[in-house]
């Protein structure tokens, strides 16, 4: 799977931790709020039963109980108030006849513990609070004359709740309601307000929450790409300058950044490194271009001595046999110098090509000739696939050198009474030669290595062929010199199969 890039994963990981922020604050202030809503309504319900209640003071009976409800509450509240009174005993002395059926006043339990001063009153006026020994809910004493109370006492003119007052929600199939407690040791009062229109309005906070919040997240993780895309600005120059940095172009530089210190420094820092290794690469190439070149004369030299020595010494002699294996390696001397000194010219970029107009199908078939004389004993099978008259501009000593390495190693490393198969074809505007041949195949960690100089994989250091690692990586500098590429297209046990292509030019007839 391919990993998410760098500024996708800024722009995730902000929209996360925005949104993990964004839910905790949300979720806090939708429970802020639902403890606001519960406090209103329990402080409505409080005073509901403490407040001076005539309704429930100077009525005659439970009978009219309900009608005095609905008069003071008027019609806008009808089935948002219920009541329940209770004796000490648990006697059910009035229900509201809205009491919801699903919630039997049996089950609601009224037990309360003694609240400590001050204590939680009501009056029927507004003389001072009854001391008596026996705080009553009885008959109330108002201007009006004396009345009937709701509870059993007679004679009090007050009433008195010495119970600390207990709340709670219940929910029914018709909505929830929030019920108070409140009574003294007498009798017990339960009041329940309607909680339908403050869960409405949480329901509509969380649902605007909910709708809100991908919408903010989006905004958020917007945000955090652009940011990102803008804290990577000076990243993306620095890789697209450091992809134009190669052995022809070691004066490329990152332009020098003032939005950032951080950035400036590393562009700093990464310029200089690059001024230290151009000046070593500069030197270590004038290094190898000057050793080659000056040991082309000592070899030419050598050469010519050892051949004349060759030819004076006596046949089968010892020295003789001595002065043969001199110039054999001094043909290999001469041929490691003329390779380091076109490797060294083509990392300058100094790599001169003498273009001529060349039959590349007669130059194919010239060199293949050579090689069937080198692969004599070999037994080896050709399997040619040549295209005539493709013609492109090249030097031909240089191509003719690396097709030679190609031919050369498909010689070297096949199997005995194995096969080689060459084909030359036009292909949209370019001329691509592909060269197969049986073997032992290329172990793959060796393959990304198999251009590099002075490289020999494992097969060719145990097998007798002669070599020193360099035709490969010069074959792919000359035909890069040309505008072409040479690529190991395949490497499997029993084929390998090299590509070269080639910029073609057009046919013409000599």
């Amino acid at each position: 799977m391919k990993p998410l890039s760098f500024r996708l994963r800024i722009a995730l990981l902000s929209a996360l931790i925005s949104g993990l922020v964004l839910v905790g604050f949300g979720a806090m202030s939708w429970y802020l709020l639902y403890r606001q809503k519960v406090e209103s309504v329990d402080t409505e319900l409080r005073a509901l039963g403490t407040r001076h209640p005539g309704w429930l003071a100077n009525r005659a009976n439970f009978d009219r109980f309900n009608d005095s409800l609905q008069f003071i509450f008027g019609q806008e509240h009808e089935g948002k108030v219920i009541f329940l009174v209770k004796d000490a005993q648990g006697k059910t002395l009035f229900v509201s006849p809205r009491w919801p059926g699903t919630v039997p006043p049996g089950t609601i339990d009224c037990s309360l513990e003694n609240a400590p001063a001050p204590q939680i009153q009501t009056a029927a006026s507004t003389e001072a609070p009854d001391q008596s020994d026996q705080p009553r809910w009885g008959v109330g004493k108002g201007r009006g004359g004396a009345g009937r109370g709701l509870g059993p006492g007679r004679g009090g003119s007050q009433v008195v709740f010495n119970k600390t007052p207990r709340f709670l929600t219940v929910q029914t199939p018709d909505g929830s309601w929030r019920l108070g407690i409140m009574g003294n040791d007498e009798l017990r009062l339960v009041v329940g307000l309607s909680f339908d229109a403050a869960a409405s309005d949480l329901r509509r906070m969380r649902s605007i929450f909910l709708v809100t919040l991908p919408a903010a997240l989006l905004l958020v993780g917007a945000g955090g790409w652009l940011v990102a895309g803008r804290a990577l600005r000076p990243l993306r120059t620095i890789a697209q300058t450091a992809e134009r940095v190669t052995a022809r172009g070691l004066d490329q530089r990152i332009p020098a950044s003032n939005e950032d210190r951080e950035i400036s420094r590393l562009i700093g820092v990464l310029n200089g490194m690059m001024d230290r290794l151009e000046a070593s690469f500069r030197q270590a190439t004038r290094f190898s271009a000057d050793a080659s070149h000056e040991l082309k004369t000592p070899l030419t030299i050598m050469q010519g001595e050892l051949e004349t020595a060759l030819h004076a010494a006596v046949p089968g002699s010892s020295e003789q046999q001595v002065f043969a294996n001199l110039l054999e390696e001094t043909h290999r001397l001469k041929t490691i110098t003329r390779g380091l000194l076109l490797l060294a010219q083509a990392d300058a970029g100094q790599l001169k090509l003498a273009l001529e107009e060349v039959n590349l199908s007669t130059t194919l078939d010239a060199l293949i000739e050579d090689t069937l004389i080198l692969a004599a004993g070999l037994n080896l099978h050709f399997d040619l696939k040549i295209q005539p008259d493709l013609r492109l501009r090249a030097d031909r000593a240089l191509l003719q050198m690396a097709i030679l390495n190609l031919l050369d190693n498909a010689v070297k490393y096949n199997e005995p009474e194995g096969s080689v198969g060459v084909s030359l074809a036009p292909e949209n505007g370019s001329l691509v030669l592909t060269l197969c041949s049986t073997g032992p195949g290329i172990p793959p960690e060796e393959q990304p290595k198999l251009f590099s100089r002075f490289y020999r994989g494992d097969c060719a250091r145990q097998r007798p062929a002669e070599g020193f690692g360099l035709g490969l990586s010069l074959a792919r500098e000359i035909v890069r010199a040309h505008g072409g590429e040479l690529t190991l297209r395949e490497s499997r046990p029993g084929r390998t199969c090299f590509e070269l292509r080639l910029p073609a030019a057009p046919i013409t007839k000599l």
